[in-house]
């Protein structure tokens, strides 16, 4: 489920922050009037042209013109950057990383990163850092991460900030609710949906219960209300209530709009979510629009490199609503585009990208192009083995990090509790030695059965490939079949209509120059005319035999039973016929390889049985099922012999009853005849 949340944070200042810049001012003043009066005509120094007001109030624009104008943005951070550093101003060049590494945030998360290490680097260089502007770094350090797939990382600063509210040392409402809100994202995007039990969606209201707990202490009674709705569309988009969660992401981008609240970067995340609601139902229509909207906040050439990432994410949503609509030549071309693009944005590993190369291994198997199909198909495989086992690490890691915040919270306790007896240490002491004891079971436990459901994963991943290369086996041997039975026709329909036409006439043609001549009493050329005659009866039997109309227009049974009526009509071998049940009329794909299956049994019995009876019983079940036996009393063969053998004949038959699902059984004695069993289950052929 895709659900991204970029929200930016504007900066606050602290009054000792206030009190520092109003010093420094108060500095610059006194020194330019020192340098003024020692030299009135010396040409203004460099350092004189900025200070830290001057650095803080540049930083200030560049988040004004984040949405509109980034790339102007951007070269004021830089710029803040570099001036901070000639001035030596710690806090400045903290500050300046940060706002770049927020910017990098919707084009390349690895840049993220490196400039969140580099606002905390300095931040820690400060004899007083400031703890929310801390914060803000951490938020955007556990969405990075998170984004790249390393929930280990993400979970311990999400985590991290969650202890520093508890504890009462941030103070920031609006800080509070934006953590309460990514930390439900993060829960929403952990599993790939493969953990949601009770559990795991009381966690998430428990988070929804903090936001709003922490939404109450903002002073804008609109803002405080307003500032939840996305958090709880998340929440009904996690319980697949979409109806609910587009109310409230709808609400929510109609009343941030109205408060001037609504950043670029959450506007478009809100829009995607709605998005997915509507891909999640497979209504693809709905989704299209919304990806319009989304593409329409975009247009913007200087938007470019600021918004790649999110041009990118909204590719890959559209391609997977043109899935929906079949058109998959277009949503192949579009996956692949976004996929390349992605890598520019940096490093990934999300459910997102799970999808599309589900959606691609899809569009290219309905296009018929099983080959990439599978290749897709493997590397999604791949790719969620990988994202499933990071997700079962990163949960020990959770759990090890709660009880190191409960741990936290024990040892504050036994300090206050210095005075009691000793009694209740040793009691304490025994209660956390029974804490690990469990703590450790219960993760040996966890990992037992980690390990059972992988493996459990491997085989069904295992099954579904060995079912990919079942089907597309029997679609080959349908092709094959289909090809030999349009050859039949063909070759009957010519030797009925043409060449026994032909002959026909020409025996026409004989008996009028008999008659009209003195050829009337010729033994000879009697004799030809008859040989004609016998030529053309036996070439429209043999059309008859290839392509019988009577199994077109009368069904499977009704033809069989002709076929042996014609082959004892010829001598040799008797060939009774017997019908059990109902006869039922099933489908052309069904009755054309059953009675071949049936002619060549017989042709088989006729030519090397030497049998003088022959019996073909077909049982029709009433759950729409058939049974076929064949049965002689020729001279047999060995039963290895029957199952081993690799003569067209019998090849063709096993091939076949492969085909139709069905099962044979051939039994055979040498000198007592043999018999052919063939059962096709019900349910596996459609009646007509």
């Amino acid at each position: 489920m895709a659900i991204n949340i970029k929200a930016r944070q504007w900066t606050r200042f602290s009054a000792p922050v206030v009190v520092g810049m109003l010093l420094s001012v108060l500095l610059t003043v006194s020194m330019a009037g020192k340098l003024s009066a020692q030299n009135a005509e010396k040409p203004v120094n460099v350092v004189q042209q900025y200070d830290t007001s001057s650095i803080l109030r540049l930083l200030e624009e560049g988040n004004r013109l984040a949405d509109k104008n980034p790339e102007e943005a951007l070269q004021d951070f830089v710029t803040a950057a570099e001036r901070s550093r000639f001035l030596k101003y710690t806090r400045g060049i903290a500050l300046a990383n940060t706002k770049m590494a927020k910017w990098y945030f919707g084009s390349n998360t690895d840049k993220t990163i490196d400039y969140g290490r580099q606002a905390l680097h300095y931040f820690e260089i400060l004899a007083l850092p400031s703890t929310e502007e801390k914060a803000e770094v951490h938020l955007l350090l556990a969405e990075a991460f998170d984004e790249q797939g390393r929930q280990d990382s993400s979970a311990y600063y999400y985590y991290l900030l969650g202890s520093e509210i508890e504890a009462g040392n941030i103070s920031n409402p609006q800080l509070a609710v934006d953590l309460y809100t990514k930390l439900a994202i993060f829960w929403i995007n952990l599993d790939y949906g493969s953990n949601e039990n009770d559990e795991y969606f009381q966690t998430l209201k428990r988070f929804v219960d903090k936001a709003k707990m922490a939404a109450v202490s903002i002073r804008d009674s609109a803002d405080a209300v307003t500032s939840i709705f996305f958090l709880q569309g998340a929440y009904y988009h996690a319980l697949k209530k979409f109806d609910s969660a587009r109310y409230y992401y709808n609400t929510y981008l109609v009343e941030r709009e109205k408060l001037r609240k609504l950043v670029l970067a959450r506007k478009i995340s809100t829009l995607t979510n709605i998005t997915d609601t509507y891909l999640q139902q497979n209504r693809p229509a709905e989704a299209m629009q919304e990806i319009a909207k989304v593409e329409a906040l975009m247009n913007a050439p200087q938007q470019t490199r600021y918004l790649a990432f999110y041009r990118v994410f909204t590719n890959l949503l559209k391609a997977k609503a043109l899935y929906q609509q079949r058109q998959y030549a277009h949503a192949i071309r579009l996956l692949n585009e976004a996929l390349q693009q992605l890598k520019a944005t940096g490093a990934h590993l999300r459910g997102e990208l799970l999808d599309a190369y589900k959606t691609l291994a899809g569009s290219y198997e309905a296009s018929g192009d099983y080959k990439n199909a599978l290749v897709q198909k493997n590397k999604y495989i791949s790719f969620y083995d990988s994202l499933m086992k990071k997700d079962k690490i990163d949960m020990i890691n959770r759990l090890e990090m709660r009880y190191r915040m409960v741990e936290n919270d024990k040892v504050v306790a036994e300090q206050k509790l210095k005075i009691a007896a000793i009694e209740n240490r040793v009691r304490s002491r025994n209660y956390f030695i029974a804490g690990i004891s469990f703590f450790a079971f219960f993760t040996a436990f966890a990992f037992v059965l980690w390990r059972r459901k992988n493996m459990h994963k491997q085989r069904l991943q295992q099954e579904r490939i060995d079912n990919l290369q079942q089907k597309m086996e029997i679609e080959r041997l349908n092709a094959t079949i289909d090809g030999e039975e349009k050859e039949r026709t063909r070759i009957a329909g010519e030797l009925h209509d043409g060449i026994g036409s032909l002959l026909t006439a020409a025996k026409m043609n004989f008996e009028m120059v008999r008659r009209n001549s003195q050829y009337e009493h010729n033994p000879d050329f009697i004799e030809g005319i008859k040989l004609l005659e016998e030529t053309a009866s036996g070439l429209r039997e043999t059309a008859h035999n290839i392509m019988p109309e009577i199994l077109m227009q009368e069904g499977l049974s009704d033809a069989v039973k002709a076929f042996c009526e014609r082959m004892t009509g010829k001598g040799g071998t008797v060939i009774s016929f017997q019908t059990l049940g109902t006869p039922q009329n099933m489908d052309a794909a069904f009755n054309q390889p059953v009675y071949r299956i049936v002619q060549e049994l017989i042709h088989n019995i006729r030519k090397h049985a030497n049998a003088a009876t022959a019996v073909v019983q077909m049982n029709f079940h009433d759950d729409g099922g058939l049974d076929i036996t064949v049965e002689d009393d020729g001279v047999g063969m060995d039963n290895m012999v029957a199952k081993n053998s690799n003569g067209m004949g019998l090849k063709n038959i096993y091939e076949r009853v492969k085909q139709l699902d069905g099962r044979i059984d051939i039994n055979s004695i040498r000198g007592k005849g043999t018999s052919v069993y063939m059962e096709f289950e019900p349910g596996k052929n459609q009646l007509v």
